[in-house]
């Protein structure tokens, strides 16, 4: 291996986070010593976790955004009133006396932005009635201020349309239940005109937004056959059993949905400029993950820019395999090694305290083995779980909520705790800062901070 290159290891272990007020606490630190030594003698941070799931984990560890490039599309594009899929949408409402329903995500201005300019186009076509209905993700009470602001900006805007008005407004986690479909057909649910009203109740019951019980603003949005139901932003939701229950539904999306090839698309989808393996191939580098055999076509998806191609510079090992032997694939000439190790399976609390204390085994193994040889090593996780589950063991259902955030530990003599420090980011900052462990090119963006004044103004 060159001078300037410096094997590193990435121990992932997929859902562990920083665990919210009110989730059930594992308590990882009692249960993994090793873990917990690592992260009183080196560099440790938290990063921002915005996945819940390890394939959009791996595509924003991966490609650095949780928006695909066919989103700013949309925005940029100055043709958009002769889009033919757009302009079908609106033949069809008025051909067959039916609704357009919008859904959409409440992020953010640009949201906003996206939707009124698809409301523009189908409202110079016909009257015909659309119902925005929009998704709530924030993760936190503080987030129902813009939440509210929002709300009433886009009031304001549909005063200057006919036949235009906001219909359900509902967290994620709820989208998939069956209240949120059974509100949508039967429009049978809560009504809040004065949504302000309903906002403040669940900010005193400290409901967070992604949580909201869905409730309606206006009535007459109920599903009907050949309504036309439009997503946007819908990608980083986990709403397949929801549109599963769209039946004589025409349905349209603002990019490909892979489980539904029978959606209408408005965009085909565009390929990512920079992706995890285009580094690797760029720098000449070889990477050994080791993952379970069903988790491969979606992490190597990711990894190629969203292309299900084999790559040259990664292979893959099933990491359950019982001739598994740590120092060998430590010491494999490799110059990143990922182990993928993952706790959402787990629905036995003793089951998960014996795994927790496996994984805290090999990570003393692991950290041994780099210390002996200079190498590197990080430990982290590409996601925080969130789920509200039975636990065996614990005889209740509880809320597992480690999902603001994920911890990072990294080990490199070169920036001793004492002197460096890890600037606040996300999981594609993590990447990069692991391809800069690997290389030290000062070009690769990454997180490592010197301690001192200067250090917090610095990019």
């Amino acid at each position: 291996m060159p001078n300037d290159i410096t094997k590193t290891i990435l121990f992932l272990i997929n859902g562990l986070g920083v665990a919210s007020k009110d989730s059930f606490d594992i308590k990882f630190n009692n249960l993994m010593p090793n873990l917990s030594m690592l992260m009183g003698n080196y560099i440790s941070s938290n990063i921002e976790n915005i996945n819940y799931n390890y394939k959009n984990g791996y595509r924003n560890f991966s490609l650095g955004n949780d928006l695909l490039p066919t989103y700013h599309r949309l925005e940029n594009d100055t043709n958009f009133a002769n889009n033919n899929t757009i302009l079908s949408i609106a033949a069809d409402a008025i051909n067959n006396n039916t609704k357009v329903h919008l859904f959409c995500f409440l992020d953010n201005e640009s949201v906003i932005n996206q939707v009124f300019k698809i409301i523009d186009v189908l409202k110079t076509k016909g009257n015909f009635p659309i119902f925005i209905h929009t998704i709530l993700r924030q993760k936190e009470c503080l987030g129902y201020t813009p939440i509210l602001n929002m709300l009433k900006k886009i009031e304001e805007k549909l005063t200057l349309y006919k036949n235009v008005e906001i219909g359900i407004v509902g967290g994620e986690r709820i989208i998939n239940k069956e209240q949120y479909y059974y509100l949508l057909s039967k429009e049978l649910g809560e009504k809040w005109p004065d949504y302000t009203r309903k906002v403040n109740y669940s900010i005193t019951k400290e409901i967070v937004p992604r949580e909201l019980e869905p409730f309606y603003i206006h009535p007459g949005f109920k599903l009907q056959n050949n309504d036309i139901a439009l997503f946007l932003n819908y990608e980083d939701v986990d709403c397949n059993e929801f549109i599963k229950k769209l039946r004589n539904v025409k349905l349209y999306t603002l990019f490909p949905m892979k489980a539904f090839s029978y959606a209408i698309n408005i965009y085909e989808e565009i390929a990512p400029l920079d992706f995890f393996n285009k580094k690797l191939e760029q720098l000449h580098l070889k990477c050994l993950m080791l993952t379970t055999n069903d988790r491969i076509p979606n992490i190597n998806y990711s990894f190629n820019g969203l292309k299900d191609v084999k790559s040259n510079n990664i292979e893959y090992m099933d990491i359950n395999s019982k001739d598994l032997d740590l120092e060998k694939i430590v010491l494999s000439p490799y110059h990143l090694i990922i182990f993928d190790y993952d706790l959402e399976s787990f629905k036995e609390i003793g089951k998960l305290k014996d795994f927790l204390m496996d994984l805290d085994d090999k990570i003393d193994q692991i950290y041994n083995l780099c210390d002996q040889n200079s190498y590197n090593m990080f430990i982290s996780s590409v996601y925080g779980i969130y789920k509200e589950d039975y636990l065996v063991g614990v005889d209740k259902r509880v809320k597992l909520d480690y999902s603001l955030e994920v911890p990072v530990v990294m080990i490199d003599q070169k920036y001793p705790k004492s002197k460096y420090f890890l600037k606040y980011g996300n999981t594609y900052n993590l990447s990069n800062t692991i391809i800069y462990s690997i290389t030290s090119d000062e070009s690769i963006p990454h997180l490592i901070r010197k301690k001192g004044i200067l250090s917090y103004f610095r990019d």
